[in-house]
């Protein structure tokens, strides 16, 4: 899929929400204690970077601008 200049410029700002999102909700929950195990931690983990990828994915194909037909 070929990025056009609108897209590249949402990608670009997504990007600190798909790193954040994923590490931080975790790092959170161990602060407050409410989470006991490393299985739990990297359960989040990976569970946050399934829903930043597909947030992603929806943002990028939001953000296409369709062209005209002449």
């Amino acid at each position: 899929m070929k990025l056009d200049k609108e897209q590249k410029k949402m990608l670009k700002a997504i990007w600190p929400a798909m790193i954040v999102f994923p590490l931080g909700y975790p790092l959170i929950w161990l602060i407050t204690g409410k989470l006991d195990s490393w299985k739990e931690i990297i359960l989040y983990v990976v569970g946050g970077l399934i829903v930043a990828a597909i947030l992603a994915v929806f943002y990028l194909l939001g953000s296409k601008i369709p062209k005209k037909d002449e």
